[in-house]
């Protein structure tokens, strides 16, 4: 089929519209004055030999009474207050009778509570839920004030993940011991507690609390019942190598990566600081050589065998438990109404009115025609700039005519994991209830990008090169509409809202669904349009299919389709 027609037909068509050993030792800055963690009350020690190695002699170093493959024999006092730790409660670490390389025994042991973050930590910590104002029932309650994320509990060491204390994990990563004086090393110590103590938040302290008080409960009663030596049921703890077998170094690397500076927060948030081990991963693969084994393969997704430590058991939990204590703030883009809109456009067909054919104006019209299509058909704006414009083309006239008039959207794109492009259409009123004229913008756009440059196929919205463009382009001409729009009209804009808060990401999306939703829109109605992509890219789904196909689809739920965009 000719996709188009000759450029004397295209002119009546879009007539314009009138009006692995990595140290990070050396990739570490000295210590500087960072932002300490607030609001705990815990922490007020600095790492200090005297604190971070044993030196209790007494019944240790006979191995009276206390078993290396028996840890609720274990004993020794507390490394920060003193006391005596016996039982199996506290946490030792996992080197407690077993020397490092040629280093002595670091006798390292504290009270849960004792093993707490440093007074210089930098890591923030979010807000409790006790913390904010107009608390309600029904939701889970964090921990006491001052402990969550700040220490450790009783029995840390045993549930689940290998603990090593701070001195030996500081020895697997640098391969040498502790200098006392140097402040880098003082920050690498802060670094590794701070990582500790994420892995062991990964599990919530009832769980470990449980689960350490139910371990005690059994094997004391079966100690005095069976002829049992547990010497049969555990293999002896701690890790004789001078070697990070589970991934400290790059924790390291990613907490120091955590306090960069961040968008919407002092710090980036968690998903930006898990692309750390992504890159890592990607690194390990590279130079190790392919030397995993296909563990799984089926059409054209597979799974590998791999031993990159950021696939790991302790590192999995290391950053479950930093994502637990950063949380995740997210800025939601304010919601752009069909009021606003309204007023956005009177502004942009005054200007339009006034200025020359030219760059500047068509400029202003990939503004205008974007959001009139990511409002109409409640796209997200990384969405959008699939628009195609041959898809465009070739449906142009028949929308128009069309018994119920409308302006059909076409969007070109991949879906990730796969290798063929897809065609997805969605029809848009021309005009929609409070006024808002999308076929006069798109019509505008599509006369300058068709008649006067002769684009043929490719995005509707496009850099020089015909590459499609991206989000940020527009976001502040939008912003500058808006904020023109509200000197105009100031009544249709929240008091105190910032116009930055608004966003061609996500503010159109989100105006349109409220939009819907106030005008009684059917739920069902609101779904086939706003969660196409899940539907489409599910496993399952059908694959892509040819343009007239997909068109035909789109017009058996045409009528269906229109509510939404005609109600805003």
């Amino acid at each position: 089929m000719q996709m188009l027609c000759s450029m004397s037909r295209l002119v009546l068509r879009f007539g314009p519209a009138q009006c692995t050993n990595l140290s990070p030792l050396s990739l570490f800055s000295p210590l500087l004055t960072l932002k300490t963690t607030e609001a705990h009350g815990l922490s007020n020690i600095r790492p200090r030999r005297e604190n971070l190695i044993g030196s209790w002699t007494s019944n240790l170093e006979s191995h009276v009474n206390v078993n290396a493959r028996n840890f609720l024999t274990w004993k020794s006092p507390c490394l920060l207050c003193g006391k005596m730790i016996i039982g199996g409660r506290g946490i030792f670490c996992s080197n407690f009778l077993k020397a490092k390389a040629n280093f002595p025994l670091c006798k390292a042991a504290w009270c849960g509570e004792c093993y707490r973050r440093y007074e210089m930590d930098p890591f923030p910590i979010q807000s409790k839920m006790e913390e904010e104002e107009g608390e309600e029932s029904g939701f889970e309650y964090q921990e006491k004030r001052g402990k969550q994320f700040m220490c450790g509990r009783h029995g840390d060491h045993l549930m689940g993940l290998p603990f090593e204390c701070d001195v030996c994990h500081f020895r697997n990563v640098a391969r040498r011991d502790v200098d006392w004086e140097s402040t880098r090393d003082e920050y690498t110590l802060v670094c590794i507690r701070a990582a500790n103590l994420d892995a062991m938040w990964s599990r919530e302290t009832e769980t470990v609390t449980q689960n350490f008080a139910r371990m005690k409960r059994d094997l004391k009663d079966a100690l005095t019942k069976l002829t049992l030596s547990l010497d049969s049921l555990f293999p002896e703890m701690g890790n004789p190598e001078m070697k990070d077998k589970v991934g400290m170094g790059l924790a390291l690397i990613t907490l120091n990566s955590s306090l960069r500076a961040g968008r919407n927060a002092d710090t980036i948030q968690w998903d930006t600081m898990r692309k750390t081990p992504g890159w890592f991963f990607q690194v390990w693969e590279a130079t190790t050589g392919g030397e995993e084994v296909s563990i799984f393969a089926a059409d054209n997704k597979k799974m590998y065998e791999t031993d990159c430590i950021t696939r790991s058991r302790w590192f999995s939990a290391f950053m479950l438990g930093a994502k637990k204590r950063m949380g995740v703030v997210r800025k939601q883009n304010e919601a752009l109404s069909s009021k606003q809109l309204l007023a956005l456009l009177e502004i942009a067909e005054a200007r339009w009115a006034e200025l020359p054919e030219g760059p500047e104006k068509k400029r202003l019209e990939e503004v205008v025609a974007f959001i009139c299509i990511g409002f109409s058909a409640s796209l997200r704006g990384e969405e959008i700039s699939l628009t195609s414009i041959q898809g465009m083309i070739e449906y142009w006239e028949s929308s128009k005519n069309y018994r119920i008039p409308h302006v059909m959207v076409t969007l070109r794109g991949r879906y990730k994991g796969e290798h063929n492009l897809r065609w997805h259409m969605q029809p848009i009123a021309e005009v929609t209830r409070s006024g808002i004229d999308n076929r006069r913008w798109i019509s505008r756009l599509m006369h300058t990008r068709v008649e006067r440059e002769g684009a043929e196929e490719g995005p509707l919205f496009a850099k020089h090169d015909g590459t499609r463009v991206t989000l940020d382009m527009y976001d502040d001409d939008f912003r500058e509409l808006l904020g023109l729009a509200r000197e105009r009209t100031p009544k249709v804009f929240p008091p105190k809202v910032n116009i930055e808060d608004y966003s061609l990401r996500r503010s159109l999306r989100r105006g349109a669904t409220t939009e819907a939703t106030n005008n009684k829109v059917p739920g069902n109605t609101i779904d086939l349009v706003n969660r196409w992509r899940k539907k489409e890219g599910a496993k399952g789904a059908q694959p892509g299919l040819a343009m007239n196909q997909v068109y035909t689809d789109a017009l058996a739920a045409v009528e269906t389709t229109l509510r939404y965009s005609q109600s805003l």
